[in-house]
């Protein structure tokens, strides 16, 4: 019994951990290496996207859509990046959560009939259909590119008040990542280097 509770004892502080370092990449802009966040943000929108959405009973398949899916979502980070919304952390997260909750009440309610048109155009049509309610919350919280670019002047007029520096949201750093670079195609085996020359 004593190993079955140490067991549970060390599951339950990894949680703790990994939940701690979450809030806090959500919560925090500066001091956290960028590379760590995007590092943090793929993994949150994994977790959340196989926890909130039905996936296919096949792995593989189920694994590749979550990719798809998730690369989707970031071109809605793309769109916010594009209005000049520059959320960050939580309010990035809210939004996200809130473009895939009605896909999955869907899906739970078994309308959805073919998963992957329904889902690109649910969240092609996000920012666009909720663009009033992003562009307040962003002006309020601060995350709007014209009060950042305000306060950079004021900062740099020695203006009292002005706010600080506090590095690249969430959103500029997911928007303005390279993708990675593909690998070139491998030759099938039986290609020759030499074209084939005609009547031999």
């Amino acid at each position: 019994m004593n190993i079955l509770g140490q067991y549970l004892d060390d599951h339950e502080g990894r949680a703790a951990r990994e939940e701690d370092a979450d809030n806090r990449w959500m919560q925090e802009r500066a001091g956290i290496d960028p590379e760590e966040r995007l590092r943090r943000w793929d993994a949150w929108l994994r977790k959340t996207l196989a926890k909130t959405l039905r996936w296919p009973a096949n792995a593989d398949a189920a694994l590749r859509l979550q990719c798809q899916c998730a690369n989707e979502l970031t071109r809605l980070v793309k769109q916010l990046r594009g209005r000049g919304w520059l959320l960050d952390g939580e309010a990035l997260a809210g939004h996200v959560k809130a473009c895939i909750a009605p896909i999955a009440e869907q899906q739970r309610a078994g309308k959805v009939g073919d998963f992957w048109p329904y889902f690109c155009a649910a969240v092609r049509r996000y920012v666009g259909a909720n663009a009033e309610e992003i562009q307040f919350h962003a002006r309020r919280t601060g995350a709007d590119e014209g009060a950042q670019s305000m306060a950079a002047i004021m900062g740099a007029l020695g203006i009292a008040g002005a706010l600080k520096s506090k590095g690249k949201s969430l959103t500029e750093l997911i928007a303005d990542r390279q993708p990675a670079p593909k690998r070139p195609a491998k030759k099938p085996p039986c290609t020759p280097d030499a074209p084939r020359l005609p009547g031999l």
